[in-house]
């Protein structure tokens, strides 16, 4: 890495863990097809650990999912009835959704100074992700309820305690600029973000650039979800049911109204009557026209795509193969 001025969020003497005590995972996968060995490129293992990109290009946007203000802590969540998921990816880190709250364990070696000046502090955009991850942290647990909580989850690293921790949060919050929020990532000026409000940013291609934008994007939008077709129209048509409730009461209504002397004998009535029966049955076939032809066009679209994408996979290992062979013969 480039020489670089930064350094460390927190004095040595406050580190939470050891240089030694830090243990990476030996495979991390980064896409479909595409995985990291940190033993090999520890780098790339960061880079990709500590990865906002997507939030970053989606900045300008971001209060339409969030408030610029700081994350509630976790004693809050609980109180809202939020359940605590364990996610290890930095840009799904502190996005709710229903009774879901999406929360990264903090990596140990965030708690390291050593590791700090090794590797994160010659790079300004791993230094001001990593500073980012902290400061949601301090956020999260500010009081002995929320570290119990925090401990209960599995987001810190084993033996670390209520006292330590608030001393190193006292550290990391008296080297950052909070009111400026400089040295920061970006997606960290924003505390909770809405995954549904994400979801429609994400689906729009003038939002993202081409390299982090795809047709599947539309399907899956922010987070990939359940690929049941079941899954995907109760969370797209849901609202189709309360729609047909409404409609049906209206036409319960009419036919009540139709049975009076007064409004049986009046055409008007009978007019818009048979208007909204007319009207509610187009909708009814139209709504269910729709749900056919987008199951039917994700079920030729999946179908496709994954023997495109299996034919691509093994004509990458076939060419692999024949790189090693003839590397092997020279």
């Amino acid at each position: 890495m480039a020489p670089c001025c930064l350094t460390p969020p927190f004095p040595s003497d406050q580190s939470l863990v050891e240089l030694s005590a830090i243990t990476h995972p030996s495979i991390v996968r980064t896409a479909v097809t595409s995985v990291i060995l940190p033993s090999q490129d520890l780098d790339a293992y960061l880079a990709h650990e500590l990865d906002t990109t997507r939030l970053t290009y989606l900045h300008k946007y971001l209060w339409l999912a969030g408030l610029p203000v700081p994350a509630r802590p976790l004693h809050r969540q609980r109180l809202m009835n939020r359940a605590i998921v364990v996610t290890e990816r930095a840009d799904e880190h502190l996005v709710w959704h229903e009774h879901r709250i999406f929360i990264k364990p903090v990596p140990a070696f965030l708690l390291c100074h050593g590791f700090w000046e090794t590797h994160l502090c010659g790079d300004r955009g791993l230094h001001a992700s990593a500073c980012g991850m902290l400061l949601s942290y301090a956020w999260l647990v500010a009081y002995p309820s929320d570290f119990a909580v925090a401990a209960d989850s599995g987001l810190f690293p084993a033996g670390v305690t209520w006292e330590r921790w608030t001393a190193f949060a006292n550290a990391v919050l008296r080297s950052l600029d909070l009111s400026t929020m400089a040295g920061v990532a970006p997606r960290y000026q924003y505390g909770e973000l809405r995954l549904s409000r994400l979801d429609m940013l994400t689906r729009w291609p003038v939002l993202l650039p081409a390299a982090l934008w795809s047709p599947r994007r539309l399907l899956d939008g922010y987070m990939s979800s359940s690929t049941w077709y079941t899954a995907f129209f109760e969370r797209h048509f849901g609202w189709l049911v309360v729609g047909f409730v409404y409609v049906s009461v209206v036409l319960s209504a009419l036919q009540v109204g139709l049975a009076t002397e007064a409004l049986g004998a009046s055409p008007h009535f009978q007019d818009f009557g048979l208007g909204l029966t007319l009207f509610g049955l187009a909708a009814l076939f139209l709504a269910l026209a729709t749900m056919w032809v987008v199951w039917f066009v994700l079920f030729w679209y999946h179908l496709l795509s994954t023997i495109a994408f299996d034919r691509r996979t093994h004509l990458q290992r076939k060419r692999a193969r024949e790189k090693k062979s003839s590397l092997r013969k020279v």
